[in-house]
């Protein structure tokens, strides 16, 4: 009878019992001593057996497929497959073409009615095994994630010093990571920090680390060059800043299931090493990666997106204005139109045309409003606080006196309650004064819960108006406001156009910033006191 020898060694297994070379001489030896002509073989090295996509095993399958072999000789089962379902499936195959499978070392035959019950079982036992193991390592890269930290692969601008062991910056790298956020920050898009990278004959962080990409890769990635989801992978890794971020998905190459995990059961190691870029230029290029992707600007091949661009609108007809350059006198200027009339017509609307040094001199003006509002609001703050300050000791007095009900309240509620038990014809009148005690307890804690968190608010809100006012007064400094500050700034920007052809233009400041600078506290204030 042909025979084909089939060995498979797995990562997590002991590799000094279960060598490949072992498994191999182990095959011959019970073929010699059977009469089994050995015809073939193939093998499979550092290969979970709970996949079936393997090069040995494809080429079993194929001598299989072409009637060369008539039993596969393999040390046990489990070198065949451990996935029970899918091991008893490529058995039934190999069935269908007749084809024995023979485990040597367990003395089972799959041809072998009798050995049928003893095979499930093996099957079994070799899933569970799989399993067990998995979760296991699992649990150790795990702690690992949460107790030091563990990167995997170091990303472009890192490299492991072997002799300390730590994560150092390369220093020739490093400058592309930093030209690719100011780049992006300044308004250039991520096909163009690609293009402009690879017409400078700068290799992709592929070439760096040696990597052999698969066949399923794109072309260009094979060619060690940069493509856009390969810019976008550098601007959203915070291991730029020296955070380590772990445990962000969950993986199961068993299922073929992968799962994210909230950022709050992620595990976050700051400080991990020593950071190449700025955290402003990291804060601005992640504001600009998530409003990019929704207003999705567009910008003409190897320029910046316009200032403007995915921002500006027309009031009458709702269409987004297209930027346009014009010269005049030598000079050029940017020029923005309302789209449906540079489309249709002006039957259809308007141009409402504007010019970007216009709208720049606006935004400025309204920050500087902005700027005013936050000073005055500090200051209306700062009486606040005066007067918070001078009633604290009397309301800590107030809250020892709110605890002291509480407690008398719940001491009253367990007195009624073995009321309750002795007098059961009153249970409803007993009911009735219980709940009625709850109500009290809860409005208690309520108003305990209100003056503690207003104490806190007192003490972060003046921090944050100072800090947001430094900020806008470093925006200001520099006499113009930069493409990156103009988008956290500036929500929308809305152009009417009058019979006369003057322009109203409204702005939307950004919702997030402005509700985290303009601070209302006084109503609470007063209603608590």
């Amino acid at each position: 009878m042909k025979a084909w020898l089939y060995y498979r060694l797995s990562r997590d297994e002991d590799e000094e019992m279960n060598s490949l070379q072992n498994q191999r001489q182990i095959l011959l030896d019970y073929a010699e001593q059977n009469g089994y002509e050995v015809v073939g073989e193939s093998f499979d090295d550092n290969v979970s057996g709970m996949t079936f996509n393997r090069k040995g095993l494809a080429e079993l399958e194929n001598a299989v497929d072409e009637g060369k072999i008539d039993v596969v000789l393999v040390k046990d089962l489990s070198r065949l497959g451990r996935h029970r379902t899918q091991t008893a499936l490529f058995i039934d195959h190999l069935r269908e073409n007749k084809v024995k499978v023979i485990s040597v070392t367990e003395g089972i035959d799959t041809t072998n009615e009798n050995d049928d019950l003893l095979i499930g079982f093996k099957q079994i036992f070799n899933d569970f095994y799989a399993k067990d193991i998995s979760k296991k390592v699992r649990s150790g890269i795990r702690q690992k994630q949460k107790n030091t930290g563990l990167v995997p692969s170091l990303p472009f601008g890192y490299y492991l010093d072997r002799n300390t062991g730590k994560v150092e910056i390369d220093t020739e790298t490093a400058e592309y990571v930093r030209e690719i956020f100011r780049l992006y920050v300044e308004g250039y898009g991520l096909c163009t920090i690609a293009k402009s990278l690879n017409e400078r004959g700068i290799r992709s962080p592929e070439y760096y680390k040696k990597r052999k990409l698969a066949d399923w890769k794109p072309l260009i990635s094979r060619q060690y060059l940069w493509e856009q989801s390969s810019i976008k992978r550098i601007l959203s890794n915070e291991m730029y800043i020296g955070t380590l971020v772990n445990h962000k998905t969950v993986t199961s190459k068993i299922y073929k299931t992968k799962t994210f995990i909230a950022p709050k059961e992620q595990y976050r190691h700051e400080n991990f090493c020593e950071p190449i870029i700025e955290k402003n230029i990291w804060e601005q290029a992640q504001f600009l990666l998530k409003q990019r992707s929704e207003i999705k600007p567009r910008a003409s091949n190897g320029r910046k997106i316009h200032r403007y661009s995915g921002l500006i609108k027309c009031a009458e007809c709702g269409s987004c204005f297209i930027a346009k350059i014009r010269t005049w006198r030598g000079n050029e200027y940017v020029e923005y139109t309302c789209n449906s009339n540079h489309r249709y017509g002006k039957e259809y609307c308007t141009p409402h045309r504007i010019r970007e040094s216009q709208l720049d001199e606006l935004v400025f003006g309204e920050v500087q409003n902005l700027k005013e509002k936050i000073v005055a609001e500090s200051e209306k703050y700062d009486e606040i606080v005066k007067k918070w300050i001078k009633q604290k000791l009397a309301y800590d007095l107030q809250i020892q006196q709110f605890e002291s009900k509480i407690l008398a309240l719940k001491q009253q509620i367990e007195d009624l309650i073995m009321g309750k038990v002795t007098d059961k014809s009153r249970a409803d009148l007993y009911d009735n004064m219980i709940e009625k005690r709850e109500n009290e307890i809860s409005e208690l804690q309520k108003k305990i819960s209100d003056c503690r968190e207003y104490d806190k608010v007192c003490k972060q809100r003046q921090q944050v108006l100072s800090s947001t006012s430094l900020l806008l007064d470093d925006i200001l400094s520099e006499g113009s406001i930069s493409d990156a500050n103009l988008r956290m700034l500036v929500n929308s920007v809305t152009v009417h156009q009058n019979e006369d052809k003057s322009l109203d233009v409204t702005f939307e400041m950004n919702v997030d910033f402005t509700n985290s600078t303009i601070i209302v506290l006084e109503p609470m204030f007063e209603e608590m006191f």
